[in-house]
C-alpha cells in the first residue's frame, strides 16, 4: 500500500464526513447568523432565544435528511470493510 492510496482514503473519509455533517451544521449556522443580526437590532442578549431554536431545527434537519445521512454512512463503512482485506496485503 503506497502514500497515494492513504492520502485517497484520507480525503474520502474528510469528504464523508463532510457530506455527513454539513446539512446539520449549515443549518445551525444560517439559523444562528439570522438570530444574530436580529438580536443586535433589538439587544436582547437571552441564551435561551439561540438555543431552542437551533435544537429545534437541528431535529428538524436529523428528521428530514436523517435517512440520507444513514445510508451514506452505511454505504460508506460497507465498502471500508469490503477493502481491509485488500489493504492488508
Amino acid at each position: 500500500m503506497d502514500s497515494s492510496e492513504i492520502i485517497g482514503h484520507v480525503l474520502r473519509a474528510i469528504l464523508m464526513m463532510g457530506l455527513l455533517a454539513g446539512p446539520i451544521l449549515l443549518s445551525i449556522l444560517i439559523l444562528g447568523l439570522i438570530i444574530g443580526v436580529l438580536q443586535a437590532a433589538t439587544s436582547v442578549n437571552e441564551q435561551s432565544l439561540t438555543f431552542v431554536p437551533k435544537l429545534i431545527i437541528t431535529a428538524l434537519v436529523i428528521g428530514i435528511g436523517g435517512s440520507t445521512i444513514l445510508s451514506l454512512y452505511v454505504d460508506y463503512i460497507r465498502d471500508v470493510l469490503a477493502r481491509i482485506p485488500s489493504l492488508t496485503q
